[in-house]
């Protein structure tokens, strides 16, 4: 194995006992999770790696054990955007939980979850809540209705229903978790203020911004009392908080959350991590918002320097920064660069998330407004009929994200002027797509 950290002397052989074996796999282990949790993925796969070749050797393929750092490689897997590989260890794992442990074992029901967590990422959002529910089942019936884990399920379904716009529903979710957690963990317990941030998300998609600061405030409270104010869950409120002030239009309120988040971030988990680059991204999303596009390119840029050297070029968060810095061009109105950077979005969205992923569907509609800009409304009407495609068969007709595509759309049909009536036209290449299919 090639990892300059690594001693030699340290390594397995054959005649280890099983006792020290268990306890270097055990320490390989943790020393991988210390450089997951500092987001340099290569390393932590390194290590999984080194641990999972002596444990298929010292215990077994079809060891618990053996499980457990199948699962750890595909949650590294999970976390670089490579939801097939994921999804790969993810059911190594759960082949050996179910075999050895049964299908309604509490690590079952984990692995469940896992899978069903890479569906979600994926868009697949029936599939995820097929696991989750399966998850749910398992917990509520050895765990109980009133365990954390539950509460956690309840989490994770409210999750799905908010990503599909079913906000009555989410919320319903949710209260159900927080109940649990405000009943078994107490009322300021870190869990209690994830729920907290859960339920503000949805008040602040619903535009609600007073009730969302409200939830958002709560949850801080709780970070800053029980955490400390320096924790990566307290900056993660911050930067929430932020959001709802950017949303408002109160630009110097929203800089002034997001540069505590930043100034907190850079000190605990340094300037090349993950959420720094979110933040980076946000702040940029100020400037963009303020009409300052050189000033957003920049900040941009610096999210973008991150995101490639520590996730990775094919990272969907990569893509997400690719997609924002093509949307800047496309406000500069410099057309050509804003679709070579949609493009380069596109790569990665296709091959890392589907080409029927409603990410990847959102790149087909930017691709589409470039062209309509450009009065290629033709070409425009090609891009945006993928995109609508893909949104109504994974989020419904109903959903803003479609019917935001289907009223581009309309508007490049009749610049077209075909004598055929655009919602007939529409039914009629709805049906071919079906009949395809």
């Amino acid at each position: 194995m090639k990892n300059n950290d690594f001693d030699s002397s340290h390594a397995y052989l054959p005649g280890l006992e099983t006792k020290n074996g268990k306890e270097l796999i055990i320490t390989y282990n943790n020393i991988a999770r210390t450089h997951f949790h500092q987001g340099d993925y290569t390393k932590a796969l390194e290590w999984y790696h080194t641990a999972l070749s002596i444990s298929e050797k010292l215990l077994g393929k079809e060891d618990p054990d053996t499980a457990t750092t199948y699962n750890n490689i595909a949650g590294v897997y999970y976390s670089q955007g490579d939801y097939p590989k994921a999804l790969k260890w993810y059911y190594k794992a759960l082949s050996i939980s179910e075999k050895l442990l049964g299908k309604e074992d509490i690590d079952t029901a984990a692995t469940y979850n896992n899978i069903a967590s890479v569906y979600y990422s994926q868009g697949e959002y029936n599939k995820a809540l097929e696991g989750y529910y399966k998850a749910l089942e398992i917990r509520e019936k050895k765990l109980g209705k009133e365990h954390p884990d539950t509460a956690s399920a309840y989490n994770n379904i409210a999750n799905v229903y908010y990503i599909q716009c079913d906000y009555h529903m989410a919320l319903e979710w949710y209260q159900k978790a927080l109940e649990i957690h405000r009943k078994v963990l107490g009322a300021e317990h870190p869990d209690t203020a994830t729920t907290y941030n859960n339920i503000a998300n949805v008040y602040y998609i619903q535009r609600d911004y007073h009730m969302a600061l409200e939830w958002y405030q709560k949850a801080l409270e709780i970070h800053r009392k029980v955490l400390g104010a320096e924790h990566p869950d307290t900056t993660t409120t911050y930067n929430n908080i932020a959001n709802v002030y950017d949303s408002q239009r109160d630009y110097n309120k929203a800089m002034e959350w997001y540069q505590k988040a930043l100034e907190i971030n850079k000190k605990i988990l340094g300037n090349y991590h993950p959420s720094t680059a979110t933040i980076y991204n946000n702040i940029a999303g100020v400037f963009d918002s303020q009409g300052n596009y050189d000033k957003a390119l920049e900040w941009y840029q610096r999210a973008l320097e991150i995101r490639e050297k520590i996730l990775g070029k094919e990272h969907p968060s990569t893509a997400t920064t690719y997609n924002n810095i093509a949307l800047i061009y496309y406000r500069k109105c410099d057309y050509l660069m804003a679709l070579k950077w949609y493009d380069k979005a596109l790569v990665i969205r296709e091959k890392m998330l589907g080409k029927e992923h409603p990410s990847t569907a959102t790149t087909y509609n930017n691709i589409a407004l470039v062209y309509f800009q450009r009065s290629d409304y033709q070409k425009a009407l090609e891009w945006y009929l993928k995109s609508y495609k893909i949104l109504s068969c994974k989020l419904g007709e109903m959903h803003p994200n479609t019917s935001f595509v289907k009223t581009n759309m309309e508007a490049a049909y009749k610049n077209i002027g075909l004598n055929e009536s655009f919602e007939q036209w529409l039914k009629r290449n709805l049906s071919i797509n079906n009949r395809i299919r």
